[in-house]
This record gives structure tokens, sequence and C-alpha cells, in this order.
């Protein structure tokens, strides 16, 4: 035997307790109908038997996968899998994987030409020709880059649809170059043969990645952006000693341009950028990069640490003057107040309708914001769109903004009162993101594919016949049924925490793991949809990279 089989030490036997408790509680809030059918004691004791069951099965996954090679070792040495080494890139290589995802992608873009137009897309477009006023309620700066894909192509066309069609491609291309370099760098990590194939597929033939890429949205590039921002933060993270020379400054260039593209292409995306800075800041005081006898005694370390945090500190100014005086310049209006207060409204209406214990003064003050006789009819324990929509019709958001402490004394006092109320409606808003399975199965793209629009862009199919067309919409429709039989939003949750927890267990840095879970966190507190594919797939693509990171060679 090449080598010996290891037991869990006693920090891996901890370590997997907390992610333990996390999974029971995903399994326990995920069927809260259950739990009010059972007693306090037989809760109890689902509770403490879930979370053994979990504890067993991480602790026995991971056990096995560290001793991979230890078990092959018994395998006879002909099917045994080499050694993982890694590769030395070659620029052929990166093309290639471009070259796979782009001709994969190009079908779908002629198939569905010009693009897949959404409402969102349709305002932005107004926006664009002026036909409405500027506003930031959807990223103004994804705005722009609309224009100016956009203007070139209506310039060369003459029509809307030209231009629309110009950005898509454009937005394709970079998508396809995007998923290339992840799977460049899973190349020269020395990932596996299988795995590496099996990444080139879920990027290259899935089709919710081939859709997404020619569809009009913002999620596209936040993206790609959160994962360059994931992939800097780590080199980062890991600079030590300062890499010299040209190559040391693009890498700082490249997390400060990461850094702010996750901040203006996303209203969550400055919480993302704000909590993975602290969070790295911790990370470095905890290895004690910050003592005096450190930064004394290594100049080049001390020289890394200033640029990396004066890189973020000029991330977060670039912010703040984009989202002050730029965008007043610049006649842009802001999104209206109750656009972010989708958990503290959910919360109160619950409490409100459930029951809860209000006094005449709380129940006065939420009845300023929205008409109390059209609550009930309005609320949906999953949807925020309706009391969001009731609340801008015929409520008054302006009392919240003028009365912020007096509101948030409202909402945490309630909570006091009323805390399974308030997890009642954090569990029905969010339980998508988290939970196996869910109430409603997923839609990924069944309003994507051209909505009504004043400009009267239609499809123009430029490949195959129209009736192939529509034989291609029952294939994505059939897909999307058996992906919802297999798998769910919650799922791409559980994997990424599984992986989390072995880099946990082998004392791998969790830094490539903050930014996807903050923009969960995010969605833990904000999130208007309880199961919308758009807003996660930030994460889900960033699946092969992180599993590369933690199952791969160190």
């Amino acid at each position: 035997m090449e080598k010996q089989i290891k037991l869990p030490s006693k920090w891996q036997f901890m370590i997997v307790v907390p992610f333990a408790a996390l999974f029971m509680l995903f399994i326990i809030f995920g069927d809260l109908e259950k739990a009010s059918e059972l007693g306090a004691v037989r809760n109890l004791g689902r509770i403490f038997l879930c979370m053994l069951i979990c504890y067993g099965i991480l602790l026995l996954l991971c056990f096995l996968i560290a001793n991979r090679k230890a078990f092959a070792s018994f395998l006879p040495e002909k099917i045994r899998l080499p050694e993982q080494k890694k590769r030395q890139g070659k620029w052929y290589v990166f093309l290639f994987f471009f070259l796979v995802c782009f001709f994969c992608y190009l079908p779908f873009f002629l198939m569905y030409y010009p693009t897949w137009y959404n409402n969102d897309a349709v305002w932005q477009t107004q926006q664009i020709l002026g036909l409405v006023p500027r506003s930031n309620h959807h990223p103004f700066f994804h705005t722009l880059i609309i224009q100016f894909f956009f203007g070139i192509g209506y310039r060369l066309s003459g029509t809307v649809t030209g231009g629309l069609a110009f950005y898509t491609f454009w937005q394709m291309t970079v998508m396809a170059l995007v998923f290339a370099f992840i799977l460049y760098r899973l190349y020269k990590r020395g990932t596996r043969l299988l795995w590496l194939i099996a990444a080139l597929l879920f990027y290259a033939v899935l089709p919710f990645n081939a859709v997404l890429t020619i569809c009009m949205g913002k999620d596209e590039f936040f993206a790609a952006a959160l994962f360059f921002y994931t992939w800097t933060t780590t080199e980062s993270a890991f600079l030590e000693p300062d890499v010299p020379g040209k190559k040391g400054s693009l890498r700082y260039a490249a997390y400060f341009a990461a850094g702010l593209l996750v901040c203006l292409l996303r209203s969550n995306g400055i919480f993302i950028f704000l909590g993975t800075s602290v969070i790295l800041l911790i990370c470095d005081c905890w290895k004690k990069k910050f003592t005096r006898k450190y930064l004394a005694g290594k100049t080049a370390q001390k020289a890394a640490l200033m640029k990396k945090y004066g890189c973020t500190a000029l991330i977060l100014l670039c912010f703040l003057i984009w989202r002050g005086p730029v965008l007043n310049v610049l006649d842009v209006e802001p999104p209206d107040t109750i656009e972010g207060l989708t958990m503290p409204v959910q919360h109160l209406a619950c409490t409100y309708l459930k029951g809860g214990e209000l006094t005449e003064e709380e129940k006065e003050m939420i009845g300023r914001v929205v008409p109390l006789e059209r609550l009930e009819e309005a609320y949906n324990p999953y949807l925020f769109d309706p009391l969001k929509a009731l609340i801008r019709e015929e409520g008054n958001q302006q009392a919240v903004e003028e009365q912020k402490a007096a509101y948030f004394k409202l909402w945490l006092r309630a909570g006091l009162r009323n805390p399974l109320q308030y997890v009642v409606a954090e569990v029905r808003q969010t339980m998508g993101y988290w939970a196996y399975r869910v109430r409603d199965e997923l839609v990924v793209y069944n309003d994507y594919f051209m909505v009504g629009n004043p400009f009267g862009v239609e499809t123009e199919r430029k490949l195959f016949t129209y009736d192939a067309g529509l034989a291609m919409g029952k294939y994505l429709m059939d897909f999307q049924n058996l992906f919802n039989r297999v798998w769910s939003l919650g799922l791409n949750t559980w994997l990424m925490l599984f992986a989390l927890t072995y880099a946990a267990y082998e004392k791998r840095s969790p830094m490539p793991f903050v930014p996807p879970l903050l923009l969960i966190a995010t969605l833990l507190l904000a999130a208007p949809v309880y199961n919308e594919f758009r807003y996660i797939y930030g994460m889900f693509m960033m699946l092969p990279f992180l599993f590369g990171y933690s199952f791969g060679t160190e």
C-alpha cells in the first residue's frame, strides 16, 4: 500500500460540526409544515437525529475524499489514475476552450436573433433612446454598457434590432471568454481529464449557460465580475511576498477592476465587496500580518498589504463618487425606497396577517405605508412584487424615507415580540436558495424569449426553419422540466457548502467561498423572489472553479 489511511484529527472531527448544523437547519426549516404538526419533544428529537445524520454523512464523505489516494492504491496499477500535476499553460488550450463555448452558444444566438428580450432590458433601451428618464433601479452602469454596444450596432444597421443583436453578440463573446478562462485555470491546476471534460460540458453544453449569454440582463456580466473578483481576491490573499514588476501590477489592476465591477453591476454588489474586504482584513490580522514586528521585518509583505488595501480603498472611493456626483450630473434617478425593503416589509406583513402581537400605534404606522384593507390581498409569502406594487400605487413609501429611525425601531420591536412570524416570513421568502425541495418548480427562461416592446422588435431566426425554432423552444422547456426533477437552486448551495466543508477539513483558505457566500447572504436579506435562478447565477457558474479548488491539487 503506497499511502496510509489517515483517521480524522481532532480538528477535522470538530470543524464538521458547524456545517452539519447548517445543513440540519436547511432540512428542518425547509419543511416547516411537518414541524408545526409535531410537538416540542418530537421536534427536538427530529433535530437531534437530523444533526447526527448530517454530521455522520459529512465526516464520512470528507474522510473518503481525503484518503482517495490511499484507497486507490489497493487497485491494480494499470487502472489507477495518474498523479495530479500542474500543467504548463498553452495559448491554444485557452483558444480551444473559447471556441468550443462560442460555437455552442452561436446557434442559440442565430435561432433567437437578435436577443432574448426581457422587460428590464426594454426599460434600459428606452433610457438609452431618451424615451424615459434615466434610472439606477437597474444599475445604470450596466445600461451604459448596453448603450456602448447598442450604439455601434444601431449606427451600423440603422435599426433597434441591429443594435440589440450587436450588444448580444458581444455579451455572448465575453461570457465565452470568461468560461474559457475558468476552464484554462482548471487545466493549469492539473484537473484530471475526466473532470475537465465534465467542466467543459457544464459551461458549453448546459442550456442555461447558453441562453443566459444571449439574454439582455445584468446578471451575466455581474456573474463574470463576481468570478474574477473571487479569483483575484484569492490570489491577493496568497500574495506573499509581493509579486514584482509588471505581473504584480497587472494582478492589482485586475483586482481593482473586478472589485469595482462587482459594486457597479448589481445593487447588492457593494455589500459583497465590503463583506469580503472585512473578512480579508480579519484573515490578515488572524495571521498576524498587521503586527509591528511583521511589518517592520518584511518589506515585501508590507508593500503587498499596502497595495491590496490601497486598491480596496480606491474601489470604495470610486464607487462613492459614481453613486453620488457622477449619477447626479447624469440626472439618473435613484431606485425608490421600497425596492430595498423586501424582508422588513414581509416580516411585518406576516406578523400583522398571522395575528402577531402589535400595538395600535404600530398598526397605524404600518397603515401609513400600505393600505391595511388591501394587505391580505397583495401579500404573497414567496413573492414581494404584488405587495411592492401596492405600496407604489396606493401606499406611501415616503413615510419610511422621512422616518427611517422610527420604522427601524418598529421592525425591531415587533420582531422581538413575534420571532416566530419573522422566521416564517424569512423562510418563505428565501427558501428556494437553500432548501433542496420547494413548493414551485424553478422557471429559468419562461419569460425571456421575447417580450412585447414599443420598438416592434421580434425574433428573426437566422438558423433553421420556424418549425425547427419551435422545436428548440420545446427542447429548452423539456430540459428545464428535467432539471426540476433532479436539481434545485438549494442543491447548488448545498454543493458549494460541501466544497467549503472539505476545504475547512483540509485547512485550506476559505477565501474563494466568501464572495459566493455573501451573495447568498444578500439574497437572505433582500430577495424579491424566493426561487429566481438569475439571482444565484454568479454562484452557479463558479461551482467547477470552487470544486477544483477544494478537491483538486493544493
